[in-house]
């Protein structure tokens, strides 16, 4: 199960970023020093299918490929505590790699009483 709280580290045309996401109940949320990322995923298996928007949101971190927002279409292989994903950027074909490496489980919720 690819619930959990996840470390990324990414390779795009500017060279290599990490950040952090937390897939649960079929949402990505996430972001780094300068964007957020926020999304969907499915798994099927060990496949893994991801659509992100990543949204520039400091404004004196450079953008990627000159551009403040962008969405992304990854699929991956959970392997473990890992999921290696290549895609590109929509609408184009400028490729995008990432390893996510699992930190931990999300947590139940307590109920009230």
């Amino acid at each position: 199960m690819v619930e959990g709280f996840w470390t990324v580290q990414f390779t795009d045309i500017q060279g290599l970023g990490f950040g952090v996401v937390t897939l649960v109940g079929g949402q990505v949320f996430g972001g780094d020093n300068g964007f957020l990322y926020t999304g969907t995923y499915a798994e099927s298996g060990k496949t893994v299918n991801v659509r992100v928007h990543i949204k520039r949101v400091v404004d004196s971190i450079p953008k990627v490929m000159g551009l403040d927002q962008f969405d992304l279409e990854l699929t991956g292989m959970l392997q473990g505590h890992t999921i290696a994903v290549t895609g590109v950027i929509s609408g184009t074909q400028l490729p995008f790699s990432g390893i996510l490496m699992k930190q931990g489980d999300i947590p139940t919720r307590a109920t009230s009483a």
